[in-house]
């Protein structure tokens, strides 16, 4: 494929990098020459340095020939323009990343054809929606909804549990429900009937919302998050407590500026808003943080964020989660004892992922810094994979497929069950067997 990259920051250098790898052609394009360069001497990418938005800069980088073309600068107006120009000189897909509260509204996450771009997505959003997810699960540290929440994914973290010290065969998981990956000692694999779960192992389930709710309760002790705190008044702080206030939490809302505390308690009536600082440790004890099942430090400051939440950790807090800037540094806070780490980088870089892969594909999730990914698409009738059962199908160690949504019915397959042309199918795959899926539910002659 031939893709455009505009923006050369955190989700712009993370994008090169998974891109790279896949073998595309790539123009990276910034207005810093300190951001080309790194890409320069990092990936094997041409490079522009310039404004992105300018029609004679995006014909340099050729984007009339593009199949991609990405702006994710930390600029909203001008990815949009970038994004907008570039279709109309060509391009065959085009994304646009918006952060800011201005869009927040506007695209709910993503929309798809505003103001004539492809994709907006606004990850803080998304961010904000998958928290409010975790808050309602039981336990859960991540959790993902597929096939338009008709399948959810989860990842839990073993502590003490039912399930520890047997074979996953003698497990009685909930029908609809699968184990579809494990995470031990930072390595990730796809379990058999014969592994056996330990105390520290990261668990990723998968399988209809019900089912999954009900495995929770079996892989955890935790429950909803009813009484939640949350730090940061900005695009994702506002979203979370819309998305609590749905769920008929109970919200508290910390927040440094003033004018910005004043905003919010005037919009959101369900709501207690504290003018403070949510690294106060005073504060924290004053207003009982310790009493909430979920603590939420997502403010743009990282250093904030962390402090924070270690703090009302120290105070009592049942859970605490915190986003983070640099994904890189995700690891890092888990090992100081915070619940729930996400990054808005890694959110938008899988929404965007999946357009350079074509063949249909609906959602694309990467796990464990690229050990594996959850893949789902529209299974072709001219693929390898359909109209046989799944033990005929011969996908390779380190796959598995997790669930076939068959009209209004969602499967979860067994050996015999097989996939339809036009069906969707959730696939998991680790690094080394993405190739052989890939060549099994790609179109043959593609």
């Amino acid at each position: 494929m031939n893709i455009v990259v505009i923006g050369l920051g955190e989700v712009g250098r993370h994008l090169l990098s998974v891109l790279d790898k896949e073998g595309h052609d790539i123009v990276a394009v910034d207005s810093s020459r300190k951001a080309v360069r790194y890409a320069e001497e990092h990936y094997d990418v041409a490079s522009i340095v310039g404004y992105g938005a300018s029609e004679k800069l995006l014909k340099v980088a050729g984007v009339a020939r593009g199949d991609l073309v990405v702006a994710v600068t930390d600029h909203d107006e001008m990815n949009l323009i970038a994004a907008l120009a570039a279709k109309q000189l060509g391009a065959k897909h085009v994304v646009a990343r918006v952060q800011g509260t201005a869009w927040s509204g506007w695209t709910e996450g993503i929309r798809y054809g505003l103001l004539g771009v492809d994709v907006v997505i606004n990850p803080r959003v998304l961010v904000a929606q998958e928290l409010s997810r975790i808050a309602r699960s039981h336990g859960a540290s991540d959790v993902v909804d597929l096939a338009q929440e008709r399948v959810e994914l989860v990842q839990i973290d073993l502590g003490d549990s039912r399930v520890l010290n047997k074979p996953l065969s003698a497990v009685e998981l909930p029908p609809h429900t699968l184990v579809s990956a494990v995470v031990r000692d930072g390595d990730l694999f796809v379990p058999g009937g014969a592994d056996v779960l330990v105390k520290g192992d990261r668990v990723y389930l998968i399988g209809r919302p019900e089912g999954v709710l009900a495995a929770e309760r079996l892989f955890s002790k935790e429950r909803e998050a009813r009484r939640v705190c949350i730090v940061g008044g900005g695009v994702v702080g506002k979203a979370l407590a819309r998305e609590l206030l749905q769920q008929e939490a109970t919200v508290m809302m910390i927040e440094s500026d003033l004018a910005v505390a004043e905003e919010i308690s005037g919009e959101f009536q369900g709501v207690q808003v504290v003018h403070g600082d949510g690294t106060d440790g005073a504060l924290l004890e004053e207003e009982e943080v310790g009493t909430y099942d979920l603590f939420a430090a997502v403010t743009r400051a990282d250093e904030i964020n962390l402090m924070a939440a270690l703090l009302a950790q120290r105070a009592g807090c049942k859970r605490t989660a915190t986003i983070v800037q640099r994904a890189d540094y995700t690891s890092i806070y888990r090992q100081l004892g915070i619940d729930i780490v996400l990054s808005p980088r890694t959110v938008a870089s899988d929404q965007i992922l999946r357009f350079s892969r074509g063949g249909g594909i609906h959602s694309l999730t990467v796990l464990e810094n690229g050990q594996a990914e959850v893949v789902e698409l529209t299974a072709s009738p001219k693929c390898r994979a359909v109209n046989k059962p799944l033990h005929r199908m011969n996908l390779p160690r380190g796959s598995l497929l997790a669930a076939i949504v068959h009209g209004d019915d969602v499967i979860i397959p067994r050996g015999k069950d097989i996939v339809h042309p036009g069906d969707r199918v959730i696939l998991m795959t680790t690094k080394d067997a993405r190739a052989t899926v890939e060549r099994l539910f790609r179109p043959r002659g593609e």
